[in-house]
């Protein structure tokens, strides 16, 4: 019972130096928001994950020499649709033509093409991520131009980039859901606003104290604002709607 009644006393204690001081306390943040804004930039990003893996693991030493020995060549399928037989082997044939192309294969006889639909296997002299592979990706597209075609293919396929652009839209469909969750929730306006200050000064100082561990991965890069928008906007909520209820029946 004592021991309780001593971390009451804590913090009750830490609560009203928090608020007694809350000006220095807006006035650190204040700062602290100034320099994450510099500091996001900063942050080094990781792509190569296998980074995180300790040296003696038989996967990153696996991974390793695999690297090292063998080049991973960029490929592709291309699938054109709505086309003729004759039309069909002779887009074969400009394919075959396009620089940094190595091979076209396609299956024996007529077998790559069926139901009006011609389906091509692309091979290049280097690797998915070379400048020479990705022009001749664009060269490629521009042999297929004004024909119904799909390609699928790993050269240029930046998964970091993908990856940000999803998150990105996960987060502004999560922002919407979220205002309109408040709007029909608050009791008040101003909450709304509080609240998204709230998210806005929380998201910036992950960003920018990311800084502080030198090198992030993709992933964590990637994701910590959404996951640091579930948590500010969960934990600003409770302690919003408890002081309002406690308000009712006590001082501020």
């Amino acid at each position: 019972m004592a021991k309780e009644k001593k971390q009451n006393n804590f913090m009750v204690k830490m609560a009203t130096f928090i608020v007694d001081k809350r000006n220095l306390f807006f006035l650190l943040i204040g700062f602290a928001c100034i320099f994450s804004l510099f500091s996001m930039n900063w942050t080094k990003v990781e792509n190569d994950v296998t980074k995180y893996l300790p040296e003696e693991t038989e996967t990153r030493l696996g991974i390793e020499a695999m690297n090292a020995n063998f080049t991973m060549y960029g490929m592709g399928s291309v699938m054109v649709k709505n086309i003729t037989f004759e039309t069909a082997e002779m887009l074969k044939e400009e394919l075959a033509e396009v620089e940094g192309i190595d091979m076209v294969t396609v299956g024996e006889g007529e077998e790559y093409y069926r139901d009006a639909a011609a389906l091509y296997s692309l091979s290049f002299e280097a690797g998915a991520m070379d400048e020479q592979s990705i022009r001749a990706m664009e060269e490629v597209r521009e042999v297929l131009k004004g024909y119904d075609y799909y390609i699928d293919s790993t050269v240029g396929y930046d998964e970091n980039a993908m990856l940000d652009d999803e998150m990105t839209t996960i987060l502004i469909v999560a922002v919407i859901i979220i205002l309109v969750v408040l709007t029909l929730t608050s009791r008040s306006y101003a909450e709304i606003i509080v609240l998204l200050m709230t998210f806005g000064v929380a998201a910036l100082l992950n960003m920018g104290t990311n800084y502080l561990c030198g090198t992030i991965s993709f992933i964590s890069d990637s994701i910590a604002v959404v996951l640091q928008l579930a948590l500010a906007i969960d934990y600003a909520i409770i302690l919003c709607h408890r002081f309002t209820d406690e308000n009712e029946t006590k001082p501020a």
